[in-house]
């Protein structure tokens, strides 16, 4: 195989922001605002779904360093004045499998269903957080988490609510959820921590992938971040790199557009994506170098 392809598939089997192997990845999501609500109906077929951003970065769940996740999963995010809107694809092939048993409100075993769990920590403090759950024939559950020591398993959202659809190669979940239900509004330019887990149990055995790297209920820490922008409002990435860089300890990097956030030590830098690609394309050219005139010594031969 030639070098050229050798360092094409390396730098695509690398994660698109992974600086280095202890470098850990935060998932970021721009919400954007929308003036045309979605129908909540499961079908994410409305005109404002197509111009949302996708999130279809997911990660094997409930491990501290997680590879890729094995199911094939996205979400897209928008608000409005009233709440947010989410919209769930779970991408899956034997689609008659997916467990769907569970019919009755907060019942605690709904995660043993195909079910998507959905938290948002508005003060992004990883102290509490209000918990959605929706499984593949939409019955819901919800919490609120106030800290470590006191949780409200019976608190119920008045206003959320949510529809599924069940595809020939996927089911999906479209939900509203009111600004009064997560416990305060964003405006523009707010951060908050978010996390989707799904659940999925087809051949039945549990698979479990998370949105961000390491992100579950028992840590909270690894949430990723949500930023609130306006409809027509540039990112600023500087004002988002000085915040994380005061709440996470380094190193961190994140993937923002065509720019990569990242604080190995020394202060949160912004580098353009595509100058990163060819600094590790030189790095990895140089290894190979490296590696092809080792391959060309001559063995010793064993006496």
């Amino acid at each position: 195989m030639g070098k050229g392809k050798r360092i094409a598939i390396l730098i695509c089997a690398m994660p698109v922001i992974a600086l280095n192997a202890q470098m850990r990845e935060l998932s970021f999501y721009e919400v954007r605002r929308t003036d045309s609500a979605p129908v909540i109906d499961g079908k994410l077929d409305d005109p404002c779904w197509q111009a949302a951003d996708r999130h279809h970065a997911y990660y094997e769940y409930f491990k501290p360093n997680p590879g890729p996740g094995v199911l094939n999963t996205e979400f897209r995010m928008l608000s409005d004045a009233k709440g947010i809107y989410l919209g769930i694809v779970n991408y899956e092939e034997r689609i008659r499998e997916i467990r769907k048993n569970i019919t009755d409100r907060d019942n605690p075993q709904l995660w043993t269903d195909d079910c998507a769990e959905i938290y948002f920590d508005p003060s992004a403090d990883s102290i509490g957080y209000t918990k959605f759950m929706v499984n593949a024939i939409a019955t819901v559950s919800d919490m609120r988490r106030i800290d470590n020591a006191v949780s409200l398993p019976e608190w119920n959202g008045n206003g959320w609510h949510a529809a599924v659809s069940i595809n020939a190669d996927n089911w999906t979940i479209e939900a509203f959820l009111p600004w009064d239900d997560l416990g305060k509004a964003a405006a523009p330019g707010d951060l908050w921590m978010f996390c989707h887990i799904r659940y999925s149990f087809v051949g039945g055995k549990f698979r479990g992938v998370t949105s961000s790297p390491g992100g579950n209920y028992n840590a909270t820490g690894n949430f990723g971040y949500l930023y609130f922008a306006g409809q027509e409002q540039q990112i600023p990435l500087r004002q988002i790199a000085a915040v994380l860089g005061r709440k996470i300890v380094p190193p961190w990097t994140l993937r923002s557009g065509n720019s990569v956030i990242s604080d190995t030590g020394q202060g949160p830098q912004i580098i353009p994506a595509d100058r990163l690609y060819r600094e590790k394309r030189q790095d990895i050219g140089k290894r190979l170098d490296e590696l092809d005139k080792y391959a060309e010594v001559p063995r010793p031969v064993d006496l």
